[in-house]
């Protein structure tokens, strides 16, 4: 598709997304046209099977499971974990209140976790903590599931979780909707868990031209009840055996997602060429950037540095914003910051690195359609701006 060079934005991930895969949306068109199938078709079962493959370690076509987006993937691993009213979920507070939102969707309690020293992913050592103090205390209803939010494209350390996991017995839930790509000791995030949700939302890593997301149930004896859950709890007869709500992935996401997802392994790539160009640039620049652990590898869904100057940050965003490089934040305020939360749990626990990161945290243009000349106008601003 071509449009004026004057009308396009080559920050904007998804604008750019359209005009490369213009033909895939067509074919999807053209595709549900033909067959008539909006819903639950050939084209939701082919993308359920082939990211099963994608994903590896031995997961099965059927323990994906289409949804409507990556917030009800979340909420309907949480009910297929058997999260009730009145029981508690652990979580870190850095990250899109949209994983918060399915907790206190089933009316359970969110219990926030403050993040690793350095990192932007959930502490197992504050974990333990926070669940001894509540053993100490008391009081609370029981702790049910840990999610687990492999935030930005950095993973947890999801060893250590799953034996905290076991100690406890608690559901350990992956929320990839960041992280689509990303490896822990080389196997794809969103398989060691119990449960797993992908967001496709327009700018993720695999991003579908409108809402999307997939539930991966990795216990076997929860996935047939999962896949109900999607769809009123209907058996094949029809009939609602269990609890179940009304979330379906198109058929035109489907179709959309099938296509992009056999140059998702590129796009990563991309991404991490990206991310090369701005450690490459940005060097002695007065800022910490992100990069690879020693048993993961990111996938740069966001590049988020940390300025060394916080005091700086306001100054920064401002005047990029004048020269037209969009830096943002994720995210202004952490969950447990949050007026609704306050307003209905009370006031919470102070998490010190949390609250140190969200005022020292900048967000970089990172896409897999960025040219080397769009980071080095990025970066010359940083330059004129930072130390």
């Amino acid at each position: 598709m071509n449009i004026p060079s004057d009308m396009t934005d080559p920050f904007n991930f998804p604008q750019q997304d359209l005009l490369r895969y213009h033909e895939v949306l067509l074919d999807a068109v053209d595709r549900i046209t033909v067959s008539g199938q909006v819903i639950l078709g050939e084209g939701v079962r082919r993308f359920e099977a082939e990211f099963a493959t994608w994903l590896g370690s031995g997961c099965l076509p059927e323990q994906v499971i289409g949804v409507a987006n990556g917030t009800d993937a979340v909420e309907l691993a949480l009910r297929a974990a058997g999260v009730v009213p009145g029981d508690r979920v652990l979580l870190p507070a850095h990250t899109a209140y949209a994983t918060a939102a399915a907790v206190l969707r089933l009316e359970a309690v969110p219990v926030f976790v403050d993040l690793e020293e350095g990192r932007a992913v959930l502490s197992p050592a504050h974990l333990r903590h926070r669940l001894r103090a509540a053993a100490d205390h008391g009081r609370g209803g029981p702790f049910r599931a840990v999610i687990a939010v492999h935030l930005y494209g950095e993973a947890c350390d999801l060893e250590a979780l799953q034996t905290i996991c076991a100690d406890h017995g608690l559901a350990l839930i992956e929320d990839c909707a960041q992280s689509c790509g990303t490896t822990y000791r080389d196997q794809a995030v969103g398989t060691r868990g119990d449960f797993a949700a992908f967001s496709f939302y327009p700018t993720k890593n695999l991003a579908a031209f409108g809402d999307g997301g997939a539930l991966v149930v990795n216990r076997p004896e929860a996935v047939e009840p999962a896949r109900r859950s999607r769809f009123y709890g209907w058996d094949q007869e029809r009939q609602a055996v269990q609890f179940g709500v009304n979330s379906r992935l198109d058929e035109l996401q489907a179709w959309v997602l099938l296509g992009k997802l056999q140059d998702l392994s590129e796009q990563i790539a991309k991404r991490r060429q990206v991310a090369a160009w701005y450690r490459e640039l940005l060097a002695g620049v007065d800022l910490e950037l992100p990069e690879d652990g020693a048993d993961w590898r990111h996938s740069y869904h966001l590049h988020v540095v940390r300025l060394r100057d916080p005091s700086r940050r306001a100054e920064v965003l401002r005047e990029a914003q004048r020269q037209g490089v969009p830096l943002a934040l994720h995210y202004a305020l952490a969950c447990h910051q949050q007026p609704y939360i306050r307003q209905r749990f009370g006031p919470q626990d102070p998490l010190p690195e949390t609250e140190r990161r969200l005022a020292e945290i900048l967000t970089l243009p990172l896409h897999p359609h960025l040219e080397r000349a769009h980071v080095e106008a990025v970066v010359r601003v940083l330059r004129s701006l930072l130390p």
